[in-house]
């Protein structure tokens, strides 16, 4: 298992549900310290402890263990960050980006 990837996507999963360390911490009755070492892969969660970290944030183990595995070339923490940082674009502005990204490959293609 590759306790890297699998921090990184513990740790954008929290973000996406905008939980501090501590936050998730406390849902978990864990210490924040142990948090922080997870997903820094400093520490290794056992399989009691990683279940709960996948129901506190509402993901399946799979998806934290293997990430998407739709996305061979492991894009997956690029999408988390995109979902992250436009949860409360409204429909328009979404529209709007995506239009932009459209755009942008366009011309990357010429």
């Amino acid at each position: 298992m590759n306790y890297k990837l699998l921090g990184e996507r513990i740790r954008a999963q929290r973000k996406l549900k905008k939980y501090t360390l501590e936050q998730l911490a406390e849902r978990l009755d864990v210490s924040t310290t142990f948090i922080g070492q997870i997903e820094r892969a400093k520490g290794v969660p056992s399989l009691e402890t990683l279940v709960k970290i996948a129901n506190v944030l509402e993901v399946s183990i799979d998806s934290l263990v293997f990430g998407d595995l739709n996305n061979a070339s492991g894009n997956d923490h690029f999408v988390n960050e995109i979902s992250r940082l436009t949860s409360d674009f409204t429909p328009k502005e979404k529209d709007i980006l995506l239009r932009n990204i459209a755009l942008f490959k366009e011309f990357k293609l010429q």
